[in-house]
């Protein structure tokens, strides 16, 4: 339906009738004076024309030609009156009532209504339960009750919008006002009912709503959009932004008379402007505004779980901590239960209680952190779930469990580590790989003898070159290699070992011989893997720079980089940052020009000397490689590090280790990888999924989509994964989560066996915003100031809608509009009528031979 404009929209409604009057009509004693002048010379021509009698003429002649004459003087007075026609139109200004309902997730939220007169008053408005009373179901009560008896009484008056709105507003329906005194405007060609707006365009929001449709119940006359016969509304978001609602509902009607706005709300403005704001709005603008509150006003009993830190990963056998922290409130003093549930999803296990604690809840709702330490004897995808009984009378239950998945790999970690040189470096590695019991270190010396003594848990005699030898191992650390026994064939199948197997790599540059090794065409498949792009004019920078220097420089750890499970020394990711920054010990770094896009700088060079255009020379960067992961290590002192203490040689090294063998030893098959761009999405907000998949031969899967599943509170559905034409492999699909909870997203590999390993998994918690739930009683105070610092609102309970109606004035106007004088005088007509007159005077006195 084409949009008509308000002045359209009257003109084809509205009577139109026309006047005659004269425009120069004298008033008073002029009007008596003119009318005594035109009758005498009315008199005085009768006068005359008796007087002709002696000429022969008879009566009947002379009393024609007076009244003739006469006419013409009556005519030339009505003349210089100027008469003229004027066309009126009553014009009718529709007046409305907007109405807004709060649909952000506080409103998904239900209540108990411990207060008896609040849960009377609910009991009255839904005729049923008081109890766990969802504030969405109140409010579509008052809406649709009694065949929306509610919107057709606004309506007895006004025209009624009706609005939905969150963090933005959106137009649901209009309703004309069906009073007997209100005109029915004419249906557009479009089916639809004008909108009558005063202006030509619209909000923002009504620009994406739908067309307007005539949709009538047999007992209403409810104009709706888009053929809603049956509303429904999804509570579902992320704020609450009452001011933007009301701006861009009051302002898409333009200047038509507003007689009051009526909102259905919680009260939880967490967006845009305050009450007092929105009320000097609603008052410049002459507004009322009437609140109806919904949901319980008392403060709230509630305790949640706010955060569980948990390792992504843990070894076999190996013990790791979960960490809760909660906060409560409404509970000071009170005693609440613990629980830690563990699921193996591996072997389909259903969740096990396995560890409670008790805690009080100190003042102001402090709790402090509570923590369970666990040691899973198989492996697998483990789920932790910790969670808090409800207490009593506690209306939000939803927030009482957070959830932490766990993957628990085998304990044995196969690398080998290759070095050009036995430095310092590789001499301490050496030592430490030996000596954890996580870790399968195989070592070739490249420059050791053939019959020399291999250092190594697994002793080696050879360079494994084959792939079935190669492809045993999980992460192969390079420690300045000679290139003169990795030839190109080699090169590939690390590359294929980490693109398409998931395993790990790590480069560490020295100056004996990785200048020659970076330039050799033979291993550009392994350099290509790594997270840096190399300088040509390495050689130069370094002479530059000077290949070593007199005095020790810092590290800098990038604001982005904190937290890195590599640099994890303590459980404070800040505290960390400071401390590598204090480790003063690098003389000398291999300059690359910078990082790669998708690379994560860990380290930069500390020297202000050692900067190019892309910021401080990379010393460590990490980056996903396909399948697997890759290290690039710029300089040759790790091991100065430990006389800062153990700690920081060996937590960096075996970190660095478990970082990259994790994309092997977690990728299952082998054969896919499943990614979310959210791990904790908020309620409503739109969560992308992607998986590279890769066929029998390990090369990407072709086909136009791959169908997967997406389970919530036992329930599934199918989740379409379309190919990326520009990644092929990759597949990628969206969905919103429509409900708070732990989803699972399953994504199958075709032709894949194994049980357990024929699919990729992934899990992400959909959690209500936090602005939405940290304070989720209705807020009455902040509701009843902003009606009534309006313009004459007021705050209604949920069982007086019924009187709300009655307090809003019909504001409609009927305007006449005059349009321009169409004159009656100035025309051919009047002066062939005079010339006619005057002619036939003259022909008659001639016939009777008068003079």
């Amino acid at each position: 339906m084409q949009s008509m404009t308000l002045n359209q929209f009257y003109a084809s409604a509205d009577a139109v009738t026309y006047v005659t009057e004269l425009r120069r009509m004298p008033e008073g004693w002029y009007a008596v004076g003119a009318l005594a002048l035109l009758a005498g010379l009315c008199w005085l021509v009768l006068w005359m024309y008796r007087r002709e009698g002696r000429i022969g003429a008879s009566p009947r002649v002379r009393l024609f030609l007076g009244s003739i004459r006469c006419a013409i003087l009556i005519a030339l007075g009505v003349i210089l009156l100027e008469p003229v026609r004027v066309r009126i139109v009553r014009r009718w200004i529709e007046s409305f009532t907007v109405v807004l309902l709060d649909t952000s997730s506080s409103m998904d939220l239900a209540d108990r209504y411990r207060d008896p007169q609040a849960a009377e008053r609910v009991q009255r408005a839904t005729g049923g339960d008081a109890q766990l009373v969802r504030r969405m179901d109140l409010a579509e009560r008052i809406l649709e009750g009694d065949d929306r008896r509610f919107l057709r009484d606004l309506a007895n008056n006004n025209s009624v919008r009706l609005y939905a709105f969150d963090s933005e507003a959106k137009l649901i329906a209009s309703l004309p006002a069906e009073s007997k005194n209100h005109p029915e405007p004419p249906l557009s060609k479009g089916g639809g009912r004008p909108s009558g707006r005063a202006d030509d365009g619209s909000s923002d929001a009504e620009s994406k709503s739908p067309k307007v449709e005539k949709s009538k119940s047999p007992n209403s006359n409810i104009w709706t959009l888009g053929r809603l016969d049956v509303w429904t509304f999804e509570a579902n978001g992320a704020t609450t932004n009452l001011e933007r609602a009301i701006r861009r509902s009051v302002e898409s009607l333009g200047n038509a008379p507003i007689a009051g706005v009526v909102v259905l709300s919680d009260g939880g403005f967490n967006a845009g402007a305050s009450g007092d704001d929105i009320a000097r709005y609603a008052r410049e603008r002459h507004v009322p505004v009437h609140v109806v509150g919904i949901g319980d006003s008392t403060a709230p009993r509630n305790a949640r779980v706010t955060e569980i830190l948990a390792p992504a990963n843990a070894l076999q056998k190996d013990p790791f901590v979960l960490t809760a922290t909660l906060a409560a409130e409404g509970l000071d003093g009170e005693r609440i239960r613990v629980e830690l549930r563990e699921q193996n999803l591996s072997d389909g296990g259903e969740p096990r209680l396995v560890a409670t604690k008790d805690v009080t809840v100190a003042h102001g709702g402090a709790i402090e952190p509570v923590t369970f330490e666990r040691r899973a004897e198989r492996i697998g995808r483990y789920v932790y779930s910790v969670q808090v009984p409800p207490v009593q009378d506690e209306s939000i239950t939803e927030d009482n469990v957070r959830q932490a998945t766990v993957n628990v790999v085998d304990a044995s970690t196969r690398v080998l580590l290759i070095s050009g040189e036995p430095s310092w470096t590789y001499r301490y590695l050496a030592t430490l790989l030996q000596r954890d019991d996580t870790i399968n270190v195989s070592c070739w010396l490249q420059s050791a003898e053939l019959n020399a003594v291999r250092d190594g848990d697994t002793i080696i005699d050879h360079l494994p070159v084959t792939a079935e030898e190669l492809f045993a191992y999980d992460v192969i650390i390079l420690l300045d290699p000679d290139r003169t026994e990795l030839d190109e064939a080699w090169c590939r199948l690390v590359d294929k070992l980490v693109t398409e197997y998931g395993g790990g790599v790590l480069y560490g540059a020295a100056r004996p011989h990785t200048p020659s090794f970076v330039r050799e065409p033979s291993v550009k498949p392994l350099l290509d893997l790594l997270p840096v792009s190399l300088d040509p004019e390495a050689d130069l920078v370094l002479n530059q720079i000077g290949h070593y220097q007199t005095s020790a420089s810092s590290i800098e750890i990038p604001p982005s980089a904190a937290g890195h499970p590599v640099l994890r020394i303590t459980d404070d990711a800040v505290s960390d940052r400071l401390a590598w920054q204090d480790v003063a010990d690098v003389f000398w770094h291999y300059p690359v020009l910078r990082e790669k896009p998708v690379a994560t700088v860990l380290m930069r060079h500390g020297n202000p000397r050692m900067r190019n255009n892309y910021g401080g020379h990379v010393l460590t960067a990490v980056q996903f490689a396909g399948a697997g992961r890759s290290a690039f290590l710029g300089l040759d002192a790790t091991w100065r590090w430990r006389r800062y203490g153990p700690e920081w040689f060996d937590r960096f090294w075996v970190q660095m280790i478990r970082f990259l063998a994790e994309g092997k030893l977690l990728a299952g098959s082998g054969r896919g990888t499943l990614l979310v761009d959210k791990e904790r999405p908020a309620l409503g907000e739109a969560v992308t999924v992607s998986a590279r998949i890769l066929n029998e031969r390990y090369e990407p899967l072709r086909q136009d989509r791959v169908e997967g599943s997406c389970e919530v509170d036992d329930e599934r559905t199918a989740l379409i994964l379309e190919s990326r034409q520009d990644r092929p492999g990759w597949f990628e699909g969206r969905f919103v989560p429509d409900r708070p909870g732990h989803y699972r997203i399953r994504v199958p590999i075709p032709g894949a066996p194994g049980e357990g390993r024929n699919e990729l998994e992934r899990e992400l918690v959909v959690s209500r915003p936090n602005l939405e739930i940290l304070r989720p009683q209705m807020h009455r105070a902040e509701l009843t100031a902003l009606a009534e610092h309006s313009a004459g609102g007021r705050f209604w309970e949920v069982d007086e809608t019924a009187e709300l109606a009655k307090a809003i004035p019909d504001l409609h106007e009927e305007v006449p509009v005059r349009s321009r004088p169409v004159s009656l005088w100035d025309n051919w007509k009047v002066l062939a009528a005079l010339v006619t007159l005057m002619s036939l005077e003259w022909a008659v006195r001639k016939w009777n031979r008068l003079l």
